[in-house]
């Protein structure tokens, strides 16, 4: 057992400045577990528990003195907790009512299915990694997907505010390389340098939440996503991702899969891939599209998917977390109550599939 220090007594001092700074770092960045809402006690001991070392398992990538392990420790306060955002399954958390930008992740074991988005504790090698990677290659142990492979649990501390704690150096990114910024500091002011302009920072609602293009080109999230996911995601031009050819009148034409960046929604009626502003403009319930302008309802002619148009992050009902979007009934996080297929989603902006979405 551990001998009693006294206050005053150099140790004492050594100890209080130690919280003190991992605190005071904390609090510098990130969206979440800063400032006044970081709470080292909530989530570390400063002994181990019997049998437990330091450098046990219960560490993860997190650090050592875990109470829990990382995905039981996470999900103690964003699993049916009034304490925060409900991240697995149906939302029974601090929000119940919220439509949640990421929708909802599945566990092993215990909900959801695997073909529906990002399956926590699952080992599988992820779709269209190259290299290929996966939780336990990551780790270099047994350890299955958790929250902090794409989340970093103290902030980015690499001087970036980043949107909702997300790495930037997720997957086989380089730090830095994933990078996603939002307008830290200024709610409900949108600064479109940054990537995510957020409305209200502590919620998750979808309403809350839309999508800058600081870069015509590019898109942070989709470059986030390509950390596990690279094969699926490219601009056009791209010969092993995207494929596309550019057409007569600067139109591409001819892609091999759906890009992430560099097309606009046409603003004519159509264009050579079929996309039509006038089309997304006409449904109440919209998916997210970037915008450079700042103009996402309706939309101008800088529109631009990307990952999370069609994706929930986290995933929902629907197979590979697409979002089944009529443009009717009230918004879910499957879509909307009117949205049962995929081609409600493609009728979002293609001509060809407007008529599911009428």
């Amino acid at each position: 057992m551990d001998r009693p220090f006294r206050r005053g007594t150099r140790e004492w001092q050594l100890r209080v400045l130690t919280f003190s700074l991992v605190a005071s770092i904390a609090a510098a960045f990130g969206d979440y577990h800063q400032g006044s809402t970081l709470e080292c006690a909530e989530c570390h001991v400063l002994h181990p528990r019997p049998l437990q070392s330091s450098s046990s398992s219960m560490s993860g990538r997190a650090g050592p003195l875990l109470k829990k392990d990382v995905n039981d420790l996470c999900l103690s306060c964003h699993d049916n907790s009034a304490r925060a955002t409900d991240v697995l399954g149906a939302n029974q958390g601090k929000f119940p009512g919220d439509v949640r930008q990421a929708g909802f992740l599945n566990r092993v074991g215990a909900t959801g299915s695997p073909s529906t988005g990002h399956t926590l504790d699952s080992m599988e090698t992820a779709p269209g990694s190259s290299p290929p990677w996966s939780a336990a290659n990551e780790d270099g142990g047994a350890r299955g997907l958790s929250c902090i492979h794409c989340h970093a649990p103290h902030g980015s501390g690499r001087g970036e505010s980043h949107y909702r704690n997300l790495r930037d150096d997720a997957g086989n990114h380089r730090p830095g390389q994933g990078r996603v910024t939002y307008n830290a500091g200024a709610p409900g002011s949108n600064d479109p340098s940054r990537d995510v302009f957020v409305r209200q920072s502590l919620r998750y609602d979808e309403s809350m939440v839309d999508f800058n293009e600081p870069q015509r080109d590019d898109s942070a999230m989709a470059r986030f996503c390509a950390g596990c996911h690279g094969a699926f995601h490219g601009r056009p031009g791209d010969a092993t991702t995207v494929g596309g050819e550019l057409g007569p009148g600067g139109k591409y034409r001819g892609f091999v899969r759906h890009p992430a960046a560099g097309v606009d929604v046409a603003p004519s009626a159509n264009d050579e891939e079929g996309t039509s502003a006038l089309l997304f403009n006409q449904h109440t319930n919209k998916v997210k599209v970037m915008s450079a302008s700042g103009l996402w309802n309706p939309i101008g002619n800088d529109a631009t998917p990307t990952c999370i148009t069609c994706h929930k992050a986290h995933g929902n009902d629907n197979a590979f977390g697409l979002i089944f979007r009529s443009g009717r009934g009230r918004v879910t996080e499957n879509g909307d109550t009117q949205g049962s297929q995929v081609e409600h989603l493609c009728g979002q902006c293609h001509v060809e599939a407007s008529s599911f979405a009428r």
